[in-house]
């Protein structure tokens, strides 16, 4: 009989442990990163964290084993399966019905309310943040299903008014959710033609604090690119001198070009800028740098009211060098612009570049290509 309640409490034992397990295992954050160089993808778990080398997940009994930092541009997809003082009961409802497949309408609305539903006030900062940033990702997700037209427009300004809403209330600590918050908020000004805007976001992001080196510098970039867009040469002309004294490689490449184009910008010389930007292009082939090239060109083509030129610009973007996505989208959207309102080329011989089809044509353009964000 000893013998049997003996073996009883072992198994016992030995279930409970079972369970223990499974439940740590449950409670770990999953991280899907891009290897950059083959474009492989690797799938990390345990806690994800930013801390002063990068973004990282930490493995191990401890939770002490730090992966290498990623950039967060190569952050995948990212799976939080449990949250300090959250329901995960109610968490993971939440979190299915906005993962179901050939989710619905209904199903991010539902998700929505129900991960707005547990974001209490009294939570820890690193759950309230979480909660807070997947209900304002669902709301922007249900503007990027509408088409262009009055309804998306104050929509798609509310959901900008939420994100500035957001990055206020978590400005002080940097957590992960920041960097896609501020990608989500720039992309949305930039279809809304409000480059300065976002350039600020870029700039108001480069400032904290704790935000590690890799993406400090790619938020400089990012905030460089949309000054000059947005015509505040000088800004964008002193960043990027800063900047090209500690970068390297393709993205000094790209502050090479970024400075020209700022310096023909603030002396009104764009013509002469495009013909210093082909000339610097010329020293490489990585297709990011000629990417941002043909992007400043047409911004400079624009700036001198040279719409058609700019037009050729921003096609070649969209259609040859179009492996940065941001990049291809700006263009999309540069074109959606010039085709709705472009005016009479400085040639009275040439027809005004202005067409509604082709307008239509590229707003729904738009419209599918945010799906790949």
């Amino acid at each position: 009989m000893k013998r049997h309640v003996i073996r009883g409490l072992v198994m016992l034992g030995l279930f409970a442990t079972a369970a223990a397990t499974v439940s740590a295992q449950n409670a770990l954050d999953s991280v899907e990163v891009r290897n950059r160089k083959d474009g492989s993808t690797k799938i990390h778990s345990g806690q994800f964290k930013v801390t002063p080398a990068g973004f990282q997940v930490f493995s191990g009994e401890k939770f002490d084993k730090a992966s290498e930092a990623f950039a967060p541009d190569d952050i995948i997809k990212v799976t939080i399966n449990e949250l300090p003082g959250v329901d995960p009961t109610l968490f993971r409802a939440a979190r299915d019905k906005e993962n179901k497949k050939g989710a619905t309408t209904k199903d991010y609305t539902d998700a929505r309310d129900g991960y707005k539903a547990l974001a209490k006030s009294n939570l820890a900062p690193r759950s309230k943040r979480y909660l807070d940033f997947k209900v304002y990702s669902i709301n922007h997700k249900l503007v990027d299903e509408l088409d262009a037209g009055k309804e998306w427009e104050g929509k798609a300004d509310k959901a900008i008014s939420d994100w500035k809403g957001f990055l206020d209330d978590y400005k002080d600590a940097f957590g992960w959710e920041i960097w896609p918050a501020v990608r989500s908020i720039t992309r949305l000004q930039i279809e809304r033609n409000k480059y300065d805007d976002a350039a600020a976001a870029w700039a108001k992001i480069r400032g904290i604090a704790d935000l590690p080196p890799e993406p400090k510098l790619e938020a400089g970039l990012q905030e460089i690119d949309l000054r000059i867009r947005s015509k505040t040469y000088p800004t964008a002309a002193a960043l990027a001198e800063g900047l090209l004294k500690t970068a390297a490689g393709s993205r000094k490449e790209r502050l090479a070009i970024y400075l020209l184009a700022a310096k023909a910008g603030s002396d009104s010389k764009y013509v002469e800028g495009v013909e210093k930007i082909k000339a610097e292009m010329e020293k490489t082939k990585d297709p990011t740098v000629h990417a941002t090239g043909y992007a400043m060109m047409g911004e400079l083509y624009l700036a001198g009211g040279k719409f058609r030129d700019a037009m050729w610009m921003f096609l070649w973007v969209e259609t040859v060098v179009n492996q940065d996505k941001d990049e291809v989208f700006k263009a999309i959207s540069r074109l959606a612009e010039l085709f709705e309102k472009a005016p009479m080329d400085e040639d009275p011989n040439k027809k005004p570049l202005a067409d509604e089809e082709q307008a239509k044509k590229y707003r729904e353009k738009l419209k599918r290509y945010r799906t790949t964000f």
